[in-house]
């Protein structure tokens, strides 16, 4: 058994770290989605002296340790969005969650790593009550999504299953688009940690500087330490495992309590399962990344009782991801040249992609259309 993401358990070369001190037009911080997706955006609006710095390696953060899920929409089911952001905002963030889906299959029919994605719909189960005020919601706003009685294991209560969503193997997903940023000119360091807090100008690590006419800080976990203004953003471990391949047990990717677990099973069989944040409680709230026995015991469990999976576990691991009270994700501006995006409450995969997109058209044009959607900064 291996205390390792099973995204990450696989042969990498990493990038030298910065040694020297260099200047840009933009010095981004964090090669997650949020990081490599501004990047991107960046250079998509004629932004071409681009630095990128990552603490670990590309994926090595939160980006590489969740659940694999390819979803639209904000964190809460999404009756309970309308409720909390009022319906206006709560369909303009699932609507654009929807456009950079197809956004970003197309990249990845670009730059050849369409295969890390796999669609073919996502299962919510819950209390039926919940599942058809979900589904409820949907439909009243002209988005898609059907009800399942048919649920997989010895799961209860309702499945409302959302077509458009899918899964992704995270890292080799986003390994294929830092290779493709690089191709454009994008410089990438990887093992370099920037010193707290990060100002407009540049950023410092024990090794060297990158001088810059802004910065973007997409840290996620990281951003309330290393963003002034953003400490409501905290950093939390998820807990997840995943076994040796078994027999079919799992047709698509499983949301379960309103996610608080979340299991998918792959195409060599192998499951990869998560959850049980409430059951960790306060300790849950750490930037550490060591495991809780309690949690991990509670998924075998849950994988043997409820999934009815009895292959062996061969991996577990804890992901540092960015919560905040408010689920929204942060993202704006926190002061003169300087940018933040982050705090996806476990759901960062797409929305990551919408928040870097703003934040490029913060950088380049000075506003942003949809800059309503998200909290701001401070």
């Amino acid at each position: 058994m291996r205390e390792v993401s099973l995204w990450l358990d696989e042969p990498y070369e990493p990038r030298p770290s910065l040694d020297e001190e260099l200047a840009c037009a933009v010095c981004v911080v964090g090669a997650g989605i949020g990081g490599l997706a501004t990047a991107w955006h960046l250079l998509e609006r004629g932004v071409r002296d681009i630095v990128l710095v990552e603490a670990d390696v590309v994926a090595g953060g939160a980006s590489g340790r969740n659940g694999g899920f390819f979803i639209a929409g904000a964190a809460p089911m999404y009756d309970r969005a309308r409720e909390l952001f009022g319906r206006d905002r709560a369909r303009a963030i699932y609507a654009a969650t929807l456009e950079a889906q197809r956004s970003m299959l197309a990249i990845a029919d670009e730059i050849g790593a369409r295969d890390a994605f796999r669609l073919g719909g996502m299962l919510r189960v819950d209390e039926p009550a919940a599942v058809r005020a979900h589904l409820d919601a949907l439909h009243e706003d002209g988005f898609e999504g059907s009800l399942v009685t048919d649920l997989p294991g010895a799961l209860h209560g309702l499945g409302l299953l959302t077509p458009h969503d899918g899964s992704v193997h995270p890292a080799r997903w986003l390994r294929a688009l830092a290779r493709a940023l690089e191709a454009r000119g994008v410089r990438i360091f990887e093992g370099t940690r920037v010193q707290a807090p990060v100002g407009g100008s540049g950023v410092r690590s024990d090794a060297g500087r990158v001088r810059a006419g802004a910065v973007v800080v997409a840290a996620d976990a990281a951003l309330g330490a290393l963003v002034p203004g953003v400490e409501h953003v905290r950093s939390r471990r998820l807990h997840m495992l995943a076994t040796e391949p078994a027999p079919p047990a799992l047709d698509c990717p499983v949301y379960v309590r309103d996610g608080h677990e979340y299991a998918q099973q792959l195409p060599d069989g192998r499951v990869t399962l998560g959850g049980f944040s409430d059951l960790d409680g306060a300790a849950s709230w750490t930037d550490r990344d060591e495991t809780n026995a309690a949690v991990q015991s509670r998924l075998d469990e849950y994988l043997r009782d409820d999934l009815l999976v009895r292959a062996p576990v061969s991996h577990r691991w804890v992901g540092l991801v960015g919560y905040a009270d408010e689920p929204l994700p942060t993202v704006g501006a926190a002061r003169d040249r300087l940018y933040a995006l982050g705090g996806y409450n476990g759901t960062g995969h797409v929305q990551g992609f919408v928040a870097a997109r703003i934040v490029s058209e913060l950088i380049v044009n000075g506003a942003s259309r949809d800059a309503w959607l998200y909290r701001s900064v401070g």
